[in-house]
């Protein structure tokens, strides 16, 4: 830790994690180890909150926010005058006056431009109508666009792989169809793609090779970059308001993001929701808040399972506005049983709308200790109905095969049925004199010893799972599935069974708990009777122990 400064700690996920209490604390964060920062980058997409915030702090433009960025972001506030102490009391005036800063923005287009403006807008203008820029003619923009549609796609296609050999065959080199082959996925736009930008640059294709590739994308360098420089009408008056609007933005919500940053106070708060947590959702009477914005499935799941922890992936959609996206739920209470790829729920995102919500893939691992105490007894109940299931099978199968065999009289098929039949018999003969020499050595027990014995049966079978489910629940960590999320998380962030429980909140079983305080009053008995029994006994004459006096 550096001993520069002061810092005060809390402990959070099994982690230490620095406080930020007031503005001398965020105004030292320069001098806090970098390996005390929870979070070192964190992706600009993907985050429920103030979107353009999020555009301030990032501050390349990269899609990225950085620990440079943020603390850039802490020394322009220092720069213009902002007190740090203020970040910890937003205040009402700060959000009248960002909401006057919004709507002059919006009121700047109706503000008459200046005559250099004017001038700057009328040559940009004119050189966009030139033929190097507008290589399309009015259909350039459109071409444009068609060219954008396809252009990582295509990229991709013709970049070389990285062991490829100095020299290569022609094979090696193939041209890319425009119409035969395609995925259907790009079908449409290569169509578009073709007609609007290849037809007017190369004329009738229907391939493309490297270097026409490279011919085409050149041929619209200057139109973009032409857009890419089109003057901005009061540019003077426009960069006061946002830095204006920056300010404001930072002193209304730079601390929420800070404890999103820096430490993880939100996510292991009770009443807040951190950042990266889209919204809740629903199925299986279960109520779930942690649940994480995805771009790819697959990508996003061979990182995630390195979390252990249950996950769910989901296909959102509202039908009505044609919008669909994915989200992972993290299951971290109750059980797993009734997931499954294909069901169906209801998500709520942060803005309060519905989304319908379809699984599309169970990555499965253990949930809660409940599940983990009663797993051998089902796999019990499933290994002895499959033998039998087996066994009657079989029995069935084989006095099938007899009877329609031709060499045999339908006599001697009923009499293969026959045996069948009393095969079973003897199974069930069996099992019933088992059970009552079970019976007979039960009635032999005092009642302290057949509570004993089931307290023993009890631990013997679901106790090894209990013990063997808690050290790996301990080991569930929310860091790997911000990583596949584009986080770079500095240390494993765990989270307690309590917490697990606010994560996904159970609607409880009222039979349930019956059942176990019912099972916890049989194991009380028993092991009171026990110890009664071990302190009180008189030892007869033909134990081996030495008598002790009553």
């Amino acid at each position: 830790m550096n001993d520069t400064y002061n810092w005060k700690w809390f402990k959070a996920g099994r982690m230490t994690q620095v406080r930020l209490e007031n503005g001398e604390d965020i105004a030292n964060l320069a001098k806090l180890d970098k390996k005390y920062w929870l979070a070192i980058s964190m992706p600009v997409k993907g985050s429920r909150f103030d979107a353009r915030m999020l555009q301030f702090l990032d501050s390349d433009s990269d899609g990225r926010i950085r620990t440079e960025e943020v603390l850039g972001a802490i020394e322009f506030l220092k720069a213009k005058g902002v007190k740090l102490d203020e970040l910890f009391h937003p205040s009402d005036a700060d959000r009248k006056a960002l909401a006057d800063v919004l709507e002059k923005q919006a009121d700047l287009a109706k503000v008459e431009p200046s005559k250099a403006d004017k001038a700057a807008m009328a040559d940009w203008e004119a050189k966009s109508k030139s033929p190097e820029v507008a290589i399309c003619g009015e259909a350039t923009a459109e071409a444009d666009a068609a060219l954008a549609a396809v252009e990582g796609a295509i990229d991709a296609f013709f970049t070389p792989p990285e062991d490829l050999p100095l020299v290569v065959t022609d094979a090696t080199d193939a041209p890319l169809p425009l119409f035969a082959n395609i995925n259907p996925k790009y079908q449409e736009a290569f169509v578009a793609f073709a007609e609007k930008c290849v037809k007017p640059v190369l004329g009738e294709k229907t391939c493309l090779t490297r270097l026409e590739w490279k011919k085409i994308k050149s041929a619209f360098a200057a139109y973009r970059a032409h857009i890419a420089a089109k003057p901005v009408m009061n540019s003077g008056v426009k960069a006061k308001l946002d830095e204006e609007e920056k300010i404001l933005r930072y002193k209304l919500s730079f601390l929420e993001f800070l404890e999103n940053y820096v430490n993880m106070r939100h996510l292991y708060s009770k009443d807040d929701l951190a950042i990266f947590q889209t919204g809740t959702l629903r199925i299986d009477a279960k109520e779930m808040n942690l649940c994480f914005h995805v771009d790819s499935e697959a990508a996003h799941s061979a990182l995630a399972e390195k979390s252990k922890c249950c996950l769910l992936y989901l296909k959102l959609t509202r039908p009505a506005e044609k919008l669909e996206r994915l989200v992972c739920a993290v299951v971290t209470a109750g059980t797993v049983r009734g997931l499954y790829a294909g069901r169906n729920g209801v998500f709520y995102d942060r803005e309060g709308k519905d989304w319908e919500a379809v699984v599309t893939k169970v990555v499965e691992s253990e949930v809660s200790l409940k599940e983990a105490f009663w797993a051998p007894w089902r796999k019990l109940g499933e290994g002895i109905a499959s033998s039998v299931k087996k066994f009657l099978g079989d029995r069935e199968t084989a006095a099938q095969a007899k009877v329609a065999e031709g060499t045999q009289s339908a006599q001697a098929g009923g009499a293969a049925m026959a045996s069948s039949v009393a095969a079973i018999g003897i199974g069930v003969g069996m099992m019933g004199a088992a059970l009552a020499s079970i019976m007979a050595a039960v009635s032999s027990m005092n009642w302290w010893q057949i509570l004993v014995s089931i307290a023993a049966v009890i631990l013997v079978v679901s106790l090894p799972s209990v013990i063997l489910t808690w050290f790996k629940l301990r080991q569930r960590d929310i860091g790997a599935i911000l990583n596949a999320s584009g986080w770079a998380i500095n240390r494993p962030m765990r989270f307690s069974v309590r917490k697990a429980r606010e994560f996904t909140k159970c609607a409880r079983d009222p039979l349930f708990c019956r059942c176990m305080i019912v099972l916890a009053i049989v194991l009380a008995i028993a092991a009171g009777a026990f110890w009664y029994a071990c302190t009180h006994c008189e030892v007869c004459e033909d134990c081996p122990a030495p008598a002790q006096a009553s």
